[in-house]
């Protein structure tokens, strides 16, 4: 779905492979990205879910797609509990 979003990609048929590999720009991708963690992040403050649980769910997406995220997490919260 998000390729399909993506100002342009690019189809790599891989030698002895039988698929075709689809990719785009990483940037592009990144500020494709972006402009939904706001919105993400204003979900989970108002769900009360702790900094270090919205710091992991963008992480989550970044390592989805391959992208670096040098961010450093919040401390972690008391354990077992989801939300402030």
């Amino acid at each position: 779905m998000v390729m399909c979003c993506m100002p342009s990609i690019e189809a790599m048929q891989v030698d002895g492979a039988p698929e075709v590999k689809v990719t785009c720009d990483p940037l592009d991708l990144s500020h494709f990205l972006n402009r939904d963690f706001l919105p993400m992040n204003l979900m989970c403050d108002r769900a009360q879910m702790f900094e270090r649980y919205i710091a992991d769910r963008t992480k989550a997406v970044f390592d989805y797609f391959g992208l670096p995220l040098d961010a450093e997490p919040p401390p972690n919260p008391a354990k077992g509990h989801l939300c402030h």
